[in-house]
């Protein structure tokens, strides 16, 4: 082909030359463009991959349907032996296995409970972060059905001064792959006046 080349440049030129130079420049730009998008395509499918591996496949909530309420509550604020025991009622379709527990002293009713008084308990159940569990990520304890679908939780509230209201938020344990964790049913939360005797 060099040879051809030779030949043409010495009857007619230079112009068969700088045409072969030209396609050989055009067709570097195109291998250059096609390698640059096919390393741009692989990259964002590795950073894809790999993004999503730091996202649940599902978010976790309590099904529609869970509930409880406090079917009875005891204050005492008697100086230096302030208690408070709830009896709470599984009224829902699903099992809940513990609750997270707030109250106010806030004497304006409209004030959002937010003294944590999970870590007082004195029976009735088990501390679990800022909860209070029936049982440790076994199971639901409180149940829909008879018998186990109330349970009586005593609280010592001294230092806390005159309680005005406290909150109840359940929360349950659900399955995702082989693990089991624990869940808050924001939506079932309940709150109520508390009277002292």
């Amino acid at each position: 082909m060099s040879s051809r080349v030779n030949h043409k440049r010495k009857k007619g030129g230079n112009s068969t030359t700088i045409s072969l130079k030209k396609n050989r420049i055009g067709l570097s730009a195109v291998i250059g463009y096609v390698l640059i998008i096919a390393i741009s395509i692989t990259m964002s499918i590795v950073v894809y991959s790999w993004l999503k591996t730091f996202v649940p496949a599902q978010e976790l909530k309590c099904p529609d349907g869970t509930s409880v309420f406090i079917r009875d509550l005891a204050y005492t604020c008697t100086p230096g032996a302030e208690t408070l025991n709830i009896t709470l009622k599984n009224n829902g379709k699903f099992s809940v296995n513990g609750y997270f527990i707030q109250v106010s002293n806030d004497s304006n009713l409209d004030a959002l409970p937010t003294i944590d008084i999970s870590s007082r308990i004195r029976l009735g159940g088990n501390v679990s972060a800022n909860s209070i569990v029936f049982s440790y990520l076994i199971y639901n304890y409180l149940t829909p059905g008879e018998p186990t679908n109330v349970r009586m939780s005593s609280f010592n509230v001294s230092g806390y001064g005159r309680l005005y209201k406290v909150s109840i938020t359940p929360s349950r344990i659900e399955e995702q792959g082989t693990k089991k964790k624990s869940v808050i049913c924001s939506a079932a939360k309940i709150e109520e006046e508390i009277a002292c005797k």
